[in-house]
């Protein structure tokens, strides 16, 4: 519940951050609006200093509603000449990551909220109010600072945005954090390289009720289900996979008398598809947004190969990470449950295929990348466990295979056996 909690999180982060902000301010102009109209007596606890006549707290309020607006519309445009650049020169798949970036965020709430507490603050200012001084103008000259504070970070945040190191960095955090949290998920469960079904009597066919990418099993939920039942599910599509609506997505063996309808109809409700892939527990699609960033780079078009050098480095690091894993599927058990799932959480040929497969097709006419992708296999196997030396070796293999025919000089071929050897 909690993850699903998360997940509705991350795809509504703009308005809950809008909302959050508007709410605070909408809440501060009530607050105001009280103590100027005596509801609330403390007037007469401020010093003078922070109180201003009602017309003058008009001009103030009218001034700062029509500046914010203006520098609403100003910060919009310029997110989305960011968002444009993000989607041309990196990939439409990071155009997420900036609009969800929380200075972003707190950015458009703080203005539009702004804006909000100047008009309610103006509608309820009424004439009968000009025989005393009121705290609303002041109020708002304090929040108009906090607005230029923040329109100042803004500036900052969006010229490092543009930055495709910065950029980079930041998928790379992402990614990382997927993956250790899967780790450390990992830690408490037992995982080998091939699993027996065992001999079961019947079986139950889970299948999709709808279209889109799978992106979360509740698996603690599904053995809450199955506690009183030996079971085995076995997991058939990973978290990322885009599954079609009656597709089989996972396969409940069993002994016991079920009511198949009922119970898939139960188990179903722990497997969250959406139309829209997010990178919260799917390590492999923020992967996919570094590879993105380095296709872009040695296309012609850009043609900026020292930017995917950077990226196959990066890839390096995450794909060493995934290297030290033992075992390519995990058996998810808990206490007091007589049932366990076998899910197939990392695959470490097809991560190491997936990650370089079209920067060697777009890249293998460049020796600098082709180098950076040897370099970046050498330093996967010293990190890697033993088991993971053949699959090293034989992606270095498809990559000199694909890349050596595109080079005729003796120093080129020279230097590509060398790095090859190196691996």
């Amino acid at each position: 519940m909690i993850d699903k909690i998360k997940i509705f999180y991350r795809n509504n982060t703009i308005w809950v951050y809008l909302a959050k902000y508007i709410l605070i301010s909408l809440f501060l102009a009530v607050f105001v609006i009280l103590i100027d109209s005596k509801f609330i007596a403390v007037l007469n606890l401020i010093p003078e200093f922070f109180l201003t006549s009602v017309e003058l707290a008009k001009l103030i309020l009218s001034t700062l509603a029509g500046s914010l607006l203006t520098i609403t519309t100003f910060t919009f445009s310029t997110i989305m000449v960011v968002l444009t650049t993000y989607s041309s020169n990196f990939s439409p798949r990071v155009v997420n990551n900036f609009l969800t970036d929380k200075t972003t965020m707190k950015v458009l709430g703080i203005f539009i909220g702004g804006f909000f507490y100047c008009i309610l603050s103006l509608f309820f200012m009424r004439d009968t109010f000009s025989d005393y001084s009121v705290l609303s103008a002041t109020i708002a000259v304090i929040y108009a600072a906090l607005c230029i504070i923040y329109f100042v970070i803004f500036v900052f945040r969006v010229s490092s945005s543009i930055q495709a190191t910065k950029l980079i960095s930041r998928v790379y955090d992402e990614s990382y954090e997927i993956i250790t949290k899967a780790l450390d998920y990992r830690k408490d469960q037992v995982s080998f390289d091939d699993y027996e079904i065992g001999v079961f009597r019947s079986k139950l066919e889970i299948i999709s009720d709808k279209s889109g990418y799978l992106e979360l099993v509740g698996f603690n939920e599904i053995l809450e289900t199955l506690k009183d039942m030996e079971t085995k599910l076995i997991m058939r599509e990973d978290i990322g996979a885009f599954v079609s609506k009656d597709q089989i997505i996972a396969t409940l063996y069993y002994d016991e008398d079920l009511e198949d309808e009922n119970l898939m109809k139960k188990i179903l409700e722990d497997f969250t598809i959406q139309g829209e892939r997010i990178a919260y527990n799917d390590y492999r699609f923020s992967i996919q947004k570094i590879v993105d960033i380095a296709l872009r780079a040695v296309s012609p078009g850009i043609n900026d190969p020292n930017t995917a050098i950077h990226c196959i480095n990066i890839l390096g690091v995450l794909l060493s990470q995934l290297g030290e894993i033992r075992g390519r599927y995990t058996v998810i058990r808990k206490e007091d449950c007589k049932s366990e799932i076998v899910y197939e959480d990392f695959n470490f040929k097809e991560d190491i295929y997936f990650s370089f497969h079209q920067i060697v097709n777009y890249g293998k006419a460049d020796i600098s990348v082709v180098i950076a992708i040897f370099n970046s296999l050498k330093n996967i196997n010293n990190s890697s466990s033993d088991d993971k030396t053949p699959i090293i070796e034989e992606f270095a293999d498809y990559v000199y295979m694909n890349s050596i025919e595109n080079f005729s000089h003796d120093l080129d071929i020279e230097i590509l056996d060398r790095a090859r050897e190196a691996v």
